[in-house]
């Protein structure tokens, strides 16, 4: 909610909640480099990967920039916020992560931190597709279907 220029965040199961998707989408407006880099699909649960990209079109249409990480599947969790404060653990954006797993985070201040976690994801950008609005919208009709019914169980995601 406070990023003025930077806002990156890594995520392996991307089902963001309203909110979550609210602060991104808002960050975005507010003239934020907003971007999520998460799994494709060589992700280890093809349930979460579905029901993540039902929202697809919400975030990119807000101005969320969203990658897709392609050679492996994908399990970091980062956080970066204006070079200045970062995050990295094992919580992801679902309901999972935030009600039943005991997750862990460490939350930095540091900018030589942030510098080294914002580096690491510039990095994997270079190995990830980036998911335009035009593109995601010609996606066929199975995947469509299959991420409606995905998401129809996200709390349990």
């Amino acid at each position: 909610a406070s990023a003025g220029k930077k806002l990156y965040l890594t995520i392996s199961y991307f089902v963001p909640d309203r909110d979550i998707r609210a602060l991104l989408i808002d960050a975005a407006r507010r003239g934020v480099d907003t971007r999520v880099l998460t799994v494709s699909d060589t992700t280890d649960i093809k349930s979460t990967w579905y029901a993540g990209r039902a929202r697809y079109e919400h975030l990119l249409r807000g101005g969320v920039r969203i990658y897709e990480y392609q050679p492996v599947m994908m399990h970091a969790k980062t956080l970066v916020v204006d070079g200045t404060y970062s995050a990295v653990g094992s919580m992801n954006a679902d309901t999972r992560s935030l009600s039943l797993n005991e997750e862990t985070v460490l939350m930095t201040l540091d900018e030589g931190v942030a510098a080294q976690v914002e580096e690491h994801f510039m990095e994997d950008l270079k190995f990830s597709k980036e998911i335009t609005l035009e593109e995601f919208n010609s996606r066929s009709i199975t995947d469509r279907i299959k991420e409606r019914v995905c998401y129809s169980f996200w709390r349990i995601l």
